[in-house]
């Protein structure tokens, strides 16, 4: 499935779209040059009530599972600007510690948020994560937590260093697990036959203009392939082109570079 991901999303749109016409037109095609048109027209009455009722289950379960797959999209998007500001805010905590764990601190978040953009979001376009971004942010965590505090100030900025350390870590592992969850490949099956069955009961009507007939029919497998791919696309919300890219935590790297830049001594690393 990785490979699907590399392609372009219009581009996959298009091939899909073309395949579910083609299957669908040649279908109905092949089973109308089979049989004659006028044996399917008796039926009309019957098929219409029937894939009407087909037609809305199928409709609702791929309406239901689209925006299943738009909430979690929508989620994880959060989830990315919630880590990148527990990032930025730890970055912030550590003014109170001092200077040799302050340095320490800072220089461990701003090369964590630099993994994300250089080598993270490039791993998990193609679903693999590694641990060297776990390592760099539990040096943090355990700089701050090794710290015996020599006054209130430290022992203030120890603890709230600590919590966005934590806080980050846990967006991290949401992230993670929502990176890796998708559609299931039941339900995938199950929507692929409910489709299979939608354009299948096209093909049993009857029309005294065949084109028409076929411009029906191919209108419904370009609403079904279209809803599919968009589908397909929001599954994993960081592999795609149309995915959740890296621009939280570029924002972060800047936000960093200009607190040390800015006229604050205590900005520093």
């Amino acid at each position: 499935m990785t490979f699907l991901y590399q392609i372009p999303p219009i581009l996959l749109l298009i091939v899909a779209v073309f395949f579910a016409v083609a299957l669908a037109a040649g279908g109905q095609v092949f089973l109308h040059r089979r049989f004659r048109d006028h044996d399917f027209v008796p039926h009309n009455e019957v098929g219409g009530f029937i894939i009407a009722v087909v037609g809305t289950l199928y409709a609702v379960l791929l309406g239901f599972l689209t925006v299943v797959a738009w909430q979690h999209f929508a989620e994880a998007r959060d989830l990315v600007a919630l880590e990148s500001a527990a990032a930025a805010d730890a970055w912030h905590m550590a003014l109170g510690l001092p200077p040799a764990v302050r340095a320490r601190i800072r220089g461990d978040v701003l090369q964590y948020a630099t993994m994300m953009v250089d080598r993270e979001w490039p791993d998990v376009r193609v679903a693999r994560i590694r641990p060297d971004a776990d390592w760099v942010l539990m040096d943090a965590i355990g700089s701050a937590g090794d710290l015996t505090p020599r006054n209130a100030r430290e022992s203030n900025a120890q603890a709230a260093t600590l919590q966005q350390l934590n806080t980050l870590h846990d967006f991290r592992q949401r992230r993670i697990l929502s990176s890796q969850s998708g559609v299931s490949s039941f339900e995938w099956l199950v929507l692929f036959v409910g489709a299979a069955c939608v354009i299948g009961f096209c093909w049993l009507f009857g029309s005294a203009n065949a084109r028409a007939h076929l411009l029906m029919t191919s209108v419904v497998a370009i609403i079904i392939a279209a809803t599919l791919t968009l589908l397909f696309q929001l599954q994993y919300p960081f592999r795609s082109a149309i995915g959740i890219g890296p621009g939280a935590w570029r924002a972060t790297i800047d936000h960093i570079h200009l607190m040390q830049s800015g006229p604050q001594g205590n900005m520093r690393m």
